[in-house]
């Protein structure tokens, strides 16, 4: 990843399902975050208070759809070990 504030893309498979998915970080003024669209789905990924990523703010349901939170957990780990060199 050439720097903090560049998109990189996640490839993986989850549950027998190919993902590639497009990581937006967000620079704020104290923080950073990551947008990710995952099943039609706009997420962002911030840090708790333990420095752990979770999905928070954006709608986890499109058109009746939710996005399955396993997954989501799945993607903030993934998000993890790229931001952290892993």
């Amino acid at each position: 990843m050439e720097g903090l504030d560049e998109p990189f893309m996640l490839k993986f498979e989850y549950k027998e399902k190919p993902h590639i998915l497009e990581v937006r970080p967000w620079i704020q003024q104290y923080k950073i975050s990551y947008k990710v669209t995952v099943e039609e789905c706009e997420i962002t990924f911030e840090e708790d208070e333990e420095g752990q990523l979770r999905a928070i703010g954006d709608k986890h349901v499109h058109a009746g759809h939710t996005v399955d939170p396993q997954l989501l957990q799945d993607i903030a780990r993934r998000i993890q070990e790229t931001v952290n060199g892993q």
